[in-house]
């Protein structure tokens, strides 16, 4: 057995701590002097001195409590549970699924809402004879329509982009005066139609419609391509829209066929707008420029709109003059020339006599277009001519219109160049439908597929136009000479055009 170890008295304890409370301080009053007298030593022996410590005490440091020595407890809890009642709850939720398809032109509107997944009869009965839907389905082909159709095939919303065309008043009727060669009416002003999305809800009478009003957009666009068949293979190639290839063979009807005169090799270019909603493509508009290079020589039309001047709205090449002759090729172009000018058997009179024009196939009622500006001399009858239109034009030139069916015009009227004068027909002296066309300078008959010979090629800009047009054309001449070098699409910065408005 251990001896017992006889511990200190109160006072022995007391006296002991007292002792070493008086070595502390003195410790204490050193270590400042020495602080003091060397700073620097001192911070750095510290720094050490702790370093070891820590070195040490990670050394040393004992591991963690072992869970076998830890005291434990087990808590148990029942949880109520009703799976079944939980499992019918998310079978009772509706299912609802979102669908996306694109208006066809063969589309009805049940064959629509079904493909979107709508089976209800009672919906595709109302929504059939809803005038609104027919309107979307029926005018709006290519537009995106999305639907929410529930696991039962209801209908539980429809939004689509709807076209509607503006109210207008007799003052807003459009002209018959002939648009600027190469632009359509529906094309010179693509921000014609408004658009709006129709939303579609089922409410307790039926379906509550709103209409929320869109804004289109104007985007630049850019392409180009090489002609290997024919000027539309290259265009498809090209992602370029027909819209815009059809603008393109109006535009330069003047200088080439597009259709006869390109060949292998031959490229095109053209910039052109593209007006959107939502972002999404939803027509074409005019085109802004263009170049065909054929036989290694480039044609250029760039667009010009001066203010205030709404007459010299036309295509102009990068000099300032019109690409538009001031007289047309034809006065029905594309019809096929069944009598050419000059000395032929008369098959009325039956004799060889000077033909003093040109013969054109056409079936009656097609319509007749003046070559060029003029005064109307006579709109009547004439003795073998049958009806007939007389057109005087500025520089001593003058045409004839022959054998027509309908006159739509009266003597002293003023025309414009591709302006429909008549209609044709089988009238006068005529062993069938066809329209007879002369051509006179001076008061002398000339063969009309020379009339390039006498007529003046084209009009230049007035002087005063041509800063605005040089300012105003610089922009697509750089963005045209762009697409002839990338041969590539390129989408420009969007600008915002009003949807009521025509741009």
């Amino acid at each position: 057995m251990k001896p017992m170890t006889r511990l200190p008295s109160p006072q022995t304890f007391r006296a002991r701590l007292h002792a070493m409370r008086a070595e502390l301080a003195q410790s204490s009053r050193a270590a400042r002097d020495v602080l003091q007298a060397h700073p620097r030593r001192v911070a750095l022996a510290v720094g050490l001195a702790l370093m070891g410590s820590g070195i040490a005490a990670y050394a040393i440091a004992p591991g963690a409590p072992d869970p076998a020595l830890s005291p434990q407890t087990t808590l148990t809890i029942a949880l109520q549970t009703d799976a079944a009642s939980q499992a019918q709850a998310l079978d009772d939720q509706p299912v609802v699924l979102y669908r996306t398809t694109q208006v066809n032109r063969s589309d009805t509107v049940q064959t629509l809402l079904k493909r979107l997944g709508v089976t209800d009869p009672a919906t595709l009965r109302q929504l059939s004879a809803d005038s609104q839907m027919r309107s979307l389905v029926l005018s709006n082909a290519g537009t995106e329509i999305s639907a929410q159709v529930d696991s039962a095939g209801q209908l539980r919303q429809l939004q689509g982009n709807l076209a509607l065309a503006p109210q207008r008043t007799a003052a807003d009727t459009p002209s018959t005066k002939a648009s600027p060669k190469g632009v359509q009416a529906d094309l010179a002003a693509p921000a014609d139609a408004v658009w709006q999305r129709l939303t579609l809800l089922p409410s307790a009478d039926g379906w509550s419609k709103t209409l929320t009003p869109l804004a289109l957009r104007t985007q630049t666009r850019m392409a180009a391509g090489e002609i290997r068949g024919t000027l539309a293979s290259a265009a498809q190639s090209a992602d370029l829209p027909s819209t815009v290839t059809a603008q393109l063979g109006r535009i330069f009807a003047d200088r080439l066929n597009l259709k006869r005169d390109l060949r292998r090799g031959d490229r095109f270019a053209v910039v052109y707008e593209m007006l959107t909603v939502d972002g999404r493509p939803v027509r074409t508009g005019r085109v802004l420029a263009a170049e065909i290079t054929s036989r290694g020589k480039s044609v250029q039309a760039l667009w010009f709109a001066p203010r205030g001047a709404p007459g010299l709205a036309s295509y102009y090449t990068p000099q300032g003059h019109s690409l538009n002759r001031v007289f047309l090729a034809s006065p029905m172009p594309g019809a096929k020339i069944t009598s050419r000018f000059g000395m032929r058997f008369d098959p009325v009179v039956k004799r060889t006599q000077l033909h003093e024009g040109v013969d054109f196939q056409a079936a009656i009622g097609t319509p007749v277009r003046t070559v060029a500006d003029g005064r109307v001399v006579k709109a009547g009858q004439e003795t073998g001519y049958g009806n007939i239109v007389k057109i005087d034009h500025p520089g001593g030139f003058e045409t004839v219109y022959a054998h027509l069916s309908k006159l739509d015009v009266h003597a002293g009227q003023q025309v414009t160049a591709g302006q429909i004068i008549a209609k044709s027909g089988n009238t006068g002296w005529s062993t069938g439908a066809h329209l007879h066309f002369e051509f006179q300078v001076k008061g002398q008959v000339v063969d009309p597929l020379k009339m390039a010979q006498y007529v003046p090629p084209s009009q230049a800009l007035p002087s005063g136009e041509r800063a605005s047009f040089m300012a105003a054309t610089a922009l697509l001449s750089t963005q045209l000479a762009q697409a002839a070098g990338s041969g590539s699409r390129l989408a420009s910065a969007t600008k915002l055009v009003p949807s009521t408005q025509a741009d």
